[in-house]
């Protein structure tokens, strides 16, 4: 009707599930839980972090530190070298060994020349040792006659086959053809059916280390034979200094050995006693083997393993690096 005045009519009300809008109360403990949760996430994600920067951080500090004891340590090894160096090319005319002692120099007139120290020597950052052999002390495996390898192989109780088979194959090693001996052994029948072939080398070894490439020399032999033999000395075993194996090796029998041993002990043979002069033995030594090491901290930092052979001159002695091993 006219008149009548038009009330206002409410709006519907929309259900808070659409629009998103209803508040509930909020739960405080919840909130809480939820910030600790994420607290928790991230500190543990520092410390995961952490730990690996601090592990790395340890790893790095360990590689400079043992480059710098390898550095300081070859330094050390060379200084070592040098000083062995300086006792070979003394007033040195013999050298002799008692009871395989430490080598002892002697002048012309069989008096002895003090030993340099050769053990735990101090120097700026760490100490050196070194030792000095002759090589003329070993058998050349480049010179010798087989029967003498034969013994020497003996002398360390190798069997007969084995020694047949070691005798045979440094021959053929360094005979300069292809054609093997009975238990020998060239590139065509062994050396190139091995995993890693290679071929003989038909040539002198130039190194101990080309025994454990020859048929017959297990890892044990050479451990046995190494110290016995030589690759570079004049080839004449020195009765100063050569060991009961290498005596024997060259025809000394048990009473003529013992009789060299003790004598040596007295002082260094001048020359050569007339019943070994058809032995191939001598009572000089040019070669020598220097055996060094640098230490750092108590602990080795390199080793350097050389061979020098004595030359003299008028104005003085002087040595050549015949084989030379180790830091550098």
């Amino acid at each position: 009707m006219r008149g009548r005045t038009r009330g206002t009519r409410a709006a519907p009300r929309v259900p808070d599930s659409f629009t998103g809008s209803e508040s509930r109360p909020r739960d405080p403990a919840r909130e809480r839980g939820f910030a600790l949760v994420a607290v928790l996430l991230v500190m543990a994600l520092l410390g995961v972090v952490g730990a690996e920067f601090a592990f790395s951080m340890r790893l790095e500090a360990s590689a400079v530190r043992a480059y710098k004891e390898a550095v300081i340590g070859a330094h050390l090894a060379e200084a070592a070298v040098e000083q062995a160096v300086r006792e070979i090319v003394g007033d040195v005319r013999f050298a002799a060994s008692c009871n395989d002692g430490p080598l002892t120099f002697y002048r012309a007139d069989r008096t002895e020349i003090p030993r340099l120290p050769r053990q735990d020597v101090p120097l700026a950052g760490g100490t050196f040792s070194y030792v000095i052999t002759d090589e003329e002390s070993r058998l050349n495996l480049n010179t010798t006659r087989p029967d003498r390898l034969d013994r020497l192989l003996q002398q360390l109780e190798i069997d007969k086959s084995e020694r047949d088979t070691i005798v045979a194959s440094i021959q053929d090693w360094r005979d300069p053809n292809e054609e093997y001996r009975l238990n020998g052994a060239e590139s065509e029948d062994t050396y190139l059916e091995r995993e890693v072939p290679y071929r003989s080398k038909n040539g002198n070894l130039d190194s101990i280390e080309e025994l454990r490439q020859i048929k017959g020399v297990t890892p044990e032999i050479f451990e046995k034979l190494a110290p016995l033999v030589a690759v570079k000395s004049g080839g004449r075993a020195n009765l100063n200094t050569a060991r009961r194996e290498v005596l024997q090796a060259y025809g000394l029998a048990d009473a003529e050995t013992n009789l060299v041993l003790q004598a040596r002990c007295e002082g260094p043979y001048a020359g050569v006693p007339g019943q070994f002069g058809a032995r191939g033995v001598g009572v000089i030594t040019q070669t020598f083997r220097i055996e060094a090491e640098g230490q750092v901290d108590g602990r080795v930092g390199a080793r350097i393993t050389a061979v020098v052979q004595r030359r003299d001159a008028p104005g003085g002695a002087s040595v050549a690096f015949l084989e030379w091993s180790g830091a550098r």
